[in-house]
């Protein structure tokens, strides 16, 4: 067996206590990574419509790629090939039109090199004296010519995904944010603090959730939402082959092949972690009794923003 801590806070007549709950974990399924998988990939959830399948296969416009250009932030280190945002901008006239022939043969061909999928890793201290491995932040470096077509894609995604997640998702949503999230637990507490409703909160921060996500996974994620064989194949040309090399006091280390994590820093990465989470909150809605708000039509029983989850227990 293997234990690990939930923090949680409950409120009643007498206010908010909190209280750490001592959990165990059985040696059995829940380490079994394909059982988990097709756990999962069987919960009920909303599919994309036929005809975004379609709209995902169509060829990147002019506009959508400078559109990706424009929202790219300024200012950034380059990847392993040197070329920074600032260039895309600055000759965007001179290249437009041979950019938008690469990035479709990255998209719709799926031509992408082993070297535009190579990142390359630097450490960055937390402190000021670092004395082990934790005490670095490390921080990946992608070409800049990937990262605008993870934007697209991520641009192309973005306006379906509210009509396939869950409603108290916060990430990855068309004009949702944090604060959204934050408002929403507040509310949350403070009906329960009114009409003095026997209120359990438990807070779950996934630890490394991002590194963690297994590829075959998230395939199966893919699937089972709705998105078409060929956009899965497009998703993953991204992450096939993909290795980082470690950079440290000038040396770089050979690359390091990666088999699972979206990564952290990608435009896509959120449009693809919240279908991922997905699953696990439709399961949470559907089991737990959650708390009614008397002007709510629904109960809510969870509200997430990315890997920060908060359940609600009555």
């Amino acid at each position: 067996m293997r234990k690990f801590y939930v923090t949680t806070t409950c409120f009643g007549d007498r206010g908010g206590t909190v209280v750490k709950v001592l959990c165990y974990k059985s040696e059995g399924r829940w380490f079994d990574p394909e059982w988990s998988v097709r756990r999962l990939a069987g919960c009920r959830v909303k599919s994309i419509t036929p005809e975004t399948n379609t709209a995902l296969e169509e060829p990147i416009s002019l506009e959508e790629l400078r559109h990706a250009i424009i929202q790219e932030k300024a200012n950034k280190a380059s990847g392993q090939d040197g070329i920074c945002l600032e260039f895309f901008g600055t000759a965007w006239d001179v290249i437009k039109h041979e950019m938008l022939t690469i990035m479709n043969h990255m998209y719709i061909d799926g031509r992408t090199s082993v070297r535009q999928r190579q990142g390359l890793i630097f450490c960055l201290p937390k402190t000021p004296h670092p004395k082990n491995v934790g005490d670095y932040r490390p921080l990946t470096l992608l070409n800049t010519d990937y990262k605008i077509m993870a934007r697209i894609i991520a641009n192309r995604i973005r306006p379906f995904l509210a009509a396939i997640l869950h409603p108290n998702q916060h990430c990855g949503v068309q004009g949702n944010s944090v604060f959204e999230a934050v408002a929403a637990v507040r509310e949350t507490v403070a009906h329960a603090e009114v009409t003095k409703t026997p209120l359990c909160i438990v807070s779950i921060d996934f630890s490394e959730a991002f590194d963690k996500i297994l590829h075959t996974y998230l395939l199966a994620m893919l699937k089972t939402h709705g998105f078409n064989e060929w956009f899965q194949q497009r998703i993953m040309r991204i992450y096939d082959k993909a290795a980082s090399e470690v950079q440290i006091n000038g040396f770089r280390s050979s690359p390091i092949p990666i088999n699972s994590s979206i990564r952290q820093g990608c435009p896509l990465s959120m449009k693809l972690f919240a279908p991922c989470l997905n699953p696990l909150l439709q399961t949470l809605e559907r089991e737990l009794n959650g708390i009614q708000i008397e002007w709510s039509h629904a109960k809510t029983a969870v509200i997430s923003d990315a890997d920060d989850v908060t359940i609600f227990l009555t």
